[in-house]
Formats: structure tokens, C-alpha cells, sequence
């Protein structure tokens, strides 16, 4: 039998799914976007001091970039905190797996990225210059993925969170030109800034909304 919809529930099958998407995003997102938050803030935070330690001691201050393994625990961790935001979802829509989607490809688009410059830096003996462009990229698409999200839940503070990762992106691009080689350690700054206004304070208001329901 073929059941065909009006135009009216179509709508309101559209409407029920983003409802169910964004309860789901609710149940625990929140924390997800903290923790990776304040990861990477801290993280950015500790490269910059490691660098003015390593340079007081005479060492190359390139070692500081080891810090970013600590991203290797965080990510772990943070599988196992999605895997248990999903159980929680009493229903998941197609509107999750978009979701869920988008970030994955964020990921995914994350680690092609820094081996394409670590690869060219590698080749070509030029470690500084392609070092500039991680920053600024990888905030760029931090901005896109929480612009789609923000679009397809309906939810504001993720939509300033994506200004702030984009705005964020120019800043981190001008930081070369006004500050030459101590450009990286002001990206760091302008990073750890987009990561707790585009991550940490749109998931407590996320957490936040989810305790009032």
C-alpha cells in the first residue's frame, strides 16, 4: 500500500526528528564538547610554556610539540564518552548519523591534513612556514562542523561557537604577519580563547538546558 504524506506532516515528521536530535545531543554532548574544550586549551596553554622553558635551556623548542600526544588519552576517552551518549539515545534519527557524520569526517579531514603538512615540511626541510597553517586550518573546520551542527539542531550557542572558531581562524592568520616567528606561540592563545568560547561555553549551556527538561 502506498502512503503518501502531505506537506503538513512531512513537516511535522521533519520537526519530530529534530526534536529527537536534539534531545539526544543533550543527553551528555555537553560534556563531550567540555572535555575536548578544555583539552585542548590547557594543551595549547602547556606548548607555549614548554616552549619558553626549552628556549631558557638552550633546546630546540620543537620538543614542545610532543605536548600533543596528551591528545592521543583525550581521544580515547572521549570514544568511550560517546559510546555511552549513544546507548543513551532512546531513538537515533537520521539526523544523528548526519551529525554523527560530519564530525567523523572532521576527524578524518583532521589527520589528512597534518600528514599532508608534516609530509611537505618533512620533504622540503621547511618546518616553519606549513607549521603556521595548522592552526588556522583545523580551527576553520572545527567552525564548519559546529556550523552544521548548530544549523541542524537548532541550537544558537553552537552557531557563536562556529563565528568564534572562524573569526579565531582570521586571527590566527594575521598572527604571522604581525608577529613573524613568535606568531605560533599568539596562535596557541587564540586557540586555547576559540576552544573555551566555541566548545566549553555552548556545552555547559547545552548541559545546562538539558537539566531543565
Amino acid at each position: 500500500m502506498d502512503t503518501k504524506f502531505t506537506e503538513q506532516e512531512s513537516l511535522a515528521v521533519i520537526s519530530e526528528m529534530i526534536r529527537r536530535t536534539r534531545n539526544n545531543v543533550q543527553k551528555g554532548a555537553g560534556t563531550f564538547m567540555i572535555l575536548w574544550g578544555y583539552m585542548v586549551a590547557v594543551t595549547a596553554l602547556l606548548n607555549i610554556v614548554l616552549i619558553f622553558i626549552l628556549r631558557n635551556m638552550s633546546i630546540s623548542a620543537s620538543y614542545s610539540f610532543n605536548v600533543w600526544w596528551l591528545m592521543l588519552p583525550a581521544w580515547i576517552i572521549s570514544f568511550a564518552l560517546k559510546r555511552k551518549i549513544d546507548r543513551s539515545a532512546i531513538v537515533k534519527t537520521h539526523i544523528d548519523n548526519i551529525i554523527s557524520s560530519v564530525w567523523k569526517a572532521f576527524g578524518i579531514s583532521s589527520v589528512i591534513f597534518l600528514l599532508i603538512i608534516f609530509g611537505l615540511s618533512y620533504s622540503l626541510q621547511e618546518h616553519t612556514h606549513f607549521f603556521y597553517l595548522i592552526n588556522p586550518i583545523l580551527i576553520l573546520i572545527t567552525g564548519i562542523g559546529e556550523f552544521i551542527t548548530a544549523k541542524v539542531c537548532r541550537f544558537r550557542p553552537f552557531l557563536h561557537g562556529a563565528v568564534a572558531m572562524w573569526t579565531g581562524s582570521l586571527a590566527c592568520a594575521l598572527t604571522v604577519v604581525l608577529f613573524g616567528g613568535n606568531g605560533v606561540l599568539v596562535q596557541f592563545v587564540i586557540l586555547a580563547v576559540c576552544m573555551i568560547a566555541g566548545f566549553v561555553i555552548p556545552g555547559y549551556k547545552l548541559n545546562k538546558l538539558a537539566e531543565e527538561k
